[in-house]
Order: C-alpha cells, then structure tokens, then sequence
C-alpha cells in the first residue's frame, strides 16, 4: 500500500453523482476493460476485480464520450488492480469528450509508452476527465534516455499529458518512476491546459531534454492549479539549454502553485548550468506561488531552489524556501523566510512536520480564493488550529496513529453489498474513533458516534435504509486524523 493509503485527500465535492447506474464487472461480465466499455451504457461504472491487465483489450482503452459517461473503478485499490502495457502502448486514451463525470478510479498503470502526442500512461487530449488514487509507475513518453529525442511535446509527459484546452482533475494518486524524454518526467500540460492537480504524490520522475520539469512542466498558457501535492526526488537534465525545473517547469504560463511540498529535486545542466532545482519559470505571465516548502532541492547553478526569469512579476509569498534568491524576501509583505522545515523522516519519504516546525501555522491567514481541498495529503483536515500551515500537511499530534499495514487492516465486506455490510478496522493503539459513511454527493448517510476503542480489530454492521444503489464511501477517524477510507458499492 503506498503509504498515505487508498483515497486519501478526496474532494467529496467533486465526485459525481452515479444515482442508478448500472455495474459493469471485470472478468465476469467481459474479459477485457475495453470489452466492458463497449457495453456500458451511459452514467455505468466499470467494477474491475483484482489482478493484473494486458494484451489487447486492456490497453489504449478509450471510448466516445459525447454519447455516454463512464466510472471506471477498482474493486480494492490500485496496489490490487493493475494495468500492465507492456511497452505496446497506453493505458488510456481520452480524446472524445470526456468530463468530470468520466472518472478512472484506483488503477495501478505501468510500462506505458508512446512515441507522439505525449502521456505515456494517459493521454488527455482538449478532454476533462478525472483522474484519482491511480498509481502510475514507470511509464514513459518518447525515447530513452540514452536516445536523442526528435523534439516536441510530442513526447512529453512521462505519465499523463494534458493537451490542447485540456482541463482535468488529477487528484489522490501516486506519481512516480515515470520519463520522458522531451520535458514533464511526470506529467506535462501545453497549449492552453488547465484543471486542477491536487493532493498528488510526484517522485522519482525524470525528463531528459529542454523545457525541463523533472516532475511537472507547463508550457504555452497553461494554467493549472496546482495545489497539495509533495513533489519529491524529480529529476531534470539536458546538454544544450535545458536542465530547467527539477520539481515544475513553466514557460509562459501563470498557474497556481499553492501549500505544495517541493524538496530534493535536481536539475542539472552538463555543457551549462541548470536553474531551478525546485521551480523554474521563464517568461512566465502571472504565477502565482503561496504556502508552499521549497527546501533541500539542487542544481547545477546558484538558484538551487527556484529560478525566475525575469522577477518583476513575481508573487510569492507565505513560503518557506532555502535562502538562494534573496529578492523574495524583500518582497511585500515580508511573508517568505527561510528556516529549516522540520520535516518527519526524509530518508524515508515522510514529509509531515514535526511539532515544532517553523512552517506550521504560517500559511497566509486570508484562504480566500485558495480553492483549498478539505483534506490534506494525509488525509487530516487542511486547516487545524485555525490557521493554514505551509506545504502538503497539517500539523497533527495524530500522525503515528494509523496502522496502514495492509488489506487487514481496514475491510467492508460483502462489497458490494445489498441488505447490509461489515466493517472492519485494526488500530495499533487505544484512540477514538468515530465511522461515518457518506455518498458520492458527499451527504453524510451513517454516522457510528466517537467511542474510546482498544488495541486490536474492531467491526460494526450498516444496514442501509431507503439509500439508492450506487457508490459511497466509508470514512474511520480519530479527532482530526482520517485513518482509512474505502469506497463501497451498494446494489
């Protein structure tokens, strides 16, 4: 299980309403994922079973959808469900019309690969569909990297590219091992992209050539939100001008980058010099950057962390970024400083702050217009103790509680469910805890009260009164910290 676990950081809010649908179910129903989206009809959700996917009809899936919107959803998470291309080609293409009712939903896709149109996992083509608790690894658009690259964003976008208008929700998933031989070793937007990536995890992704973004690269007016994600261990290189933006690149483009964790990116430049080994920009029209950590990155150049070219229309603020460009402290309203961030444990990828962080409650104090997420990356409220801390995670005292240690340790079963479910849970110590069940809507349907609970399992039964079929989503707390999450499927 990757370790902020299944579904966290989920926007309620944006999860669409599947009233009653039908459920289509892999293998039982059809074989193949493309067998079951060429029978399902509009508003279906595709229920895929556990296992691992390949060969014609489960790669380069696609579908029309101008005619008819599809759910396409794991049984039990992405570390259960797993596309394998191959190198023969995609995950998915998404080219037709797709919206925020076209949803892909806890998939693990890898060894993706695609020569034109970027997106070696996923391609996204003037199309907004969304994209959530998906883990994709190793996948790559173009090349390798010992191969000279024909140029282009034709071969952007080592896991998704966002194309053309393009404007997606890519929320919840792990982003990682990916490359790209041109830019966006992760995921790359261009021409007029936009949507929102939040709540990401983005590491260990690479680009090899030009405009840079080891994890991220917009290029061309190309405006997404991006906002609470860790970006972490990307990696961006190049012989001739690049070597630009180890975490995010931007040319010519005004996003939004808020309360992102940013460290130990690299950029690197072998004939000159890299910029930027957190974020770079250049010729950018009016980013914005707030809230955000931007520490322990590395380049081949003196702007270790972030380079701006030019800086009279920079707007960064309330950041907490290693001093290597002092002319953001000088900025009004002295809101930017430079300390140590007390992060967890980065040796072993945790990012959360420890209790006396200098980065905690210290985001700006106005949110307004943030279009903040509920949660955090770890799943607890965004703001706790009344004001927004800087980066990816809210300070909370909860942080060691969950015991995330496998498929035991939180189960709902029969899923899915007709008369009525079990839930089970295991918590490594003594807490309360508090089990609430909402629907895709986001409307709280079940709540069992907060009760102090030993060490060990637990279970409870929900017998579901008058509740539509559909999917909903089982929630297990203590105070502020969301232990687990499941989605559940009632029939």
């Amino acid at each position: 299980m990757n370790r902020h676990g299944y579904g966290i950081g989920i926007l309620l809010l944006l999860i669409p309403i599947i009233g009653h649908s039908a459920i289509v179910y892999v293998p039982d129903d059809h074989l193949t994922i493309q067998g079951a989206i060429d029978s399902a009809s509009d508003g279906d959700t595709i229920l895929i079973a556990d296992g691992t996917y390949t060969g014609t009809g489960n790669i380069d899936l696609q579908w029309d959808a101008r005619s008819r919107h599809l759910v396409i959803v794991s049984e039990n998470g992405p570390e259960n469900c797993v596309i394998d291309c191959n190198g023969e080609g995609r995950g998915f293409i998404l080219n037709q019309g797709q919206d925020n009712r076209d949803v892909i939903d806890g998939l693990t896709i890898t060894g993706g690969w695609c020569m034109g149109s970027g997106g070696g996992a996923i391609l996204i083509y003037t199309t907004s569909p969304k994209i959530k608790n998906c883990i994709l690894v190793n996948n790559k658009a173009g090349f390798t990297e010992d191969e000279p690259s024909m140029g282009g964003y034709f071969v952007s976008g080592g896991a998704i590219a966002c194309l053309d208008h393009a404007a997606p929700i890519i929320i919840g998933n792990t982003i990682r091992d990916n490359y790209a031989s041109y830019s966006g070793g992760g995921i790359h937007f261009v021409e007029y992209a936009s949507g929102v990536l939040a709540n990401n995890i983005i590491e260990n992704n690479e680009c090899a050539f030009w405009m840079g973004g080891g994890g991220i690269a917009l290029y061309n007016h190309s405006s997404p939100l991006i906002i609470n994600n860790l970006i972490i261990n990307n990696y961006a290189r190049d012989f001739d001008e690049g070597g630009f933006g180890g975490g995010i690149s931007s040319r010519n483009c005004s996003p939004l980058i808020i309360n992102n964790t940013i460290a130990h990116n690299t950029t690197e430049n072998v004939l000159t010099f890299g910029e930027g080994g957190g974020i770079a920009m250049t010729g950018s029209l009016y980013p914005i950057i707030k809230n955000c950590i931007i520490y322990y990155n590395a380049s081949s150049s003196h702007s270790l962390n972030i380079g701006f070219d030019p800086m009279d229309w920079l707007d960064i603020s309330y950041c907490n970024v290693e001093i290597d460009l002092d002319h953001i402290f000088d900025l009004e309203p002295h809101t930017n400083f430079d300390s140590i961030p007390g992060f967890v444990d980065t040796i072993n990828g945790d990012y959360q702050l420890m209790l006396h962080s200098p980065s905690i409650n210290m985001g700006d104090p106005d949110t307004t217009g943030l279009h903040l997420p509920s949660f955090d990356l770890a799943g607890n409220n965004r703001i706790i103790g009344g004001r927004i801390d800087m980066g990816a995670y809210e300070y909370t005292q909860f942080t060691s509680l969950p015991d995330r240690s496998g498929p035991e340790g939180f189960q709902v079963y029969p899923n899915p469910f007709q008369d009525h479910t079990t839930i089970s849970y295991k918590l490594s110590r003594p807490a309360e805890v508090e089990v609430s069940i909402f629907n895709s809507t986001g409307q709280l349907e079940a709540s069992f009260p907060e009760t102090w609970q030993t060490a060990g399992k637990h279970q409870i039964e929900w017998c579901p009164h008058h509740q539509a079929s559909g999917i909903y989503f089982v929630r297990l707390r203590s105070g502020t910290s969301t232990l687990y999450r499941k989605m559940i499927f009632l029939e």
